[in-house]
């Protein structure tokens, strides 16, 4: 899996941004915080699935998304303290060949899950009568495995070729670990994390509007009050997509446009686009603290099981969402 977050030797002409405050301060006591919230909301989504058997595909890709959140929580702490080079030279070596490739895998996989979920759920609403093979529990699970093996794949191979030793130890870079071979490799992933990303955001948008249609006429032709059905469904369409908007679309776009000087004078827009890359990966991660909005939005189960849990009183039953 990719590692995007290095300099090249492009660079070199203009000042590390890796040694700013900005870099070594403030954004570790933001991914701290990130770090915190997201570890005690997802430590509750993780206790309350542990309650709930996965009697559907929907509840198989929400749990696989809950485990992708935790495994990305776990790098954090190494990010954040190779980032504010609060550790010894072998940390950034262990940040650079491992925690950020499993960092960006457990990223794309989250990102894969949802996509799945806005098509199950598609297909629940376009065909409510109809139980399709793709929405069966057991393809679900097989589907789910075949997203780990692709993507883990991807960074075990990853992880063997970002093995070159460190000229120095005081400034190593992670692209200091890379020979060519894995350059190559790197440039590989990257463009097909992008195809993952933009295949995926398109899926959502077609899913969640044709899910909108279908029971905006549906209750057109039964002459209902629509208004309560299509604010419900607007909730958890805009909460769904607005998360996935929000935590990963400034980060591809920055991925798009960010390029690396090769000399002066592009050092301004250089910094620039390296401080706005840096700031929209942060919005990936706060991903693990707004994904338990979309469980509570979108699972009857997680919502009723939370309350019981909580020991609190429902007014009235919650319907099953999107």
């Amino acid at each position: 899996m990719q590692n995007m977050s290095t300099d090249s030797p492009n660079a070199t002409d203009c000042k590390d941004l890796a040694y700013t405050k900005v870099t070594k301060v403030v954004l570790p006591v933001l991914y701290f915080f990130v770090f915190i919230g997201g570890l005690l909301l997802n430590a509750l989504a993780t206790w309350i699935f542990c309650h709930i058997s996965s009697q559907s595909s929907f509840v198989v890709y929400l749990k696989n998304i809950v485990t992708t959140d935790v495994m990305m929580l776990i790098t954090l702490p190494f990010k954040i303290l190779s980032d504010s080079h609060l550790g010894p030279w072998q940390l950034k070596a262990f940040v650079c060949r491992y925690n950020l490739v499993l960092f960006y895998g457990n990223m794309y996989l989250s990102i894969m899950f949802l996509g799945l979920i806005s098509f199950d759920r598609y297909l629940k609403i376009a065909w409510p009568t109809k139980n399709f093979m793709v929405q069966k529990v057991i393809f679900a699970k097989v589907i789910s495995a075949g997203c780990w093996v692709f993507i883990m794949g991807s960074a075990v191979i990853s992880i063997i070729l970002t093995n070159m030793p460190s000229a120095d130890k005081i400034t190593t870079q992670c692209f200091d670990f890379r020979n060519e071979q894995s350059k190559n490799w790197y440039q590989f992933t990257a463009i097909k994390c992008q195809v993952i990303f933009w295949i995926t955001f398109v899926l959502l948008m077609l899913c969640y509007s044709a899910i909108f249609k279908k029971i905006y006429w549906s209750d057109q032709k039964l002459h209902k009050d629509s208004s309560n059905m299509i604010k419900k469904v607007n909730r958890n369409i805009f909460s769904t997509m607005g998360v996935f908007t929000i935590c990963f679309v400034p980060y591809h776009i920055m991925r798009l446009v960010y390029k690396r000087p090769n000399n002066q004078k592009g050092c301004t827009t250089y910094d620039t686009l390296y401080y706005a890359k840096e700031f929209s990966k942060l919005l990936c991660a706060i991903n693990v603290c707004l994904d338990p909005i979309i469980y509570f939005l979108l699972c009857k189960l997680f919502t009723k099981l939370l309350f019981k849990k909580m020991r609190v009183k429902q007014g009235h039953e919650i319907e099953m969402s999107l």
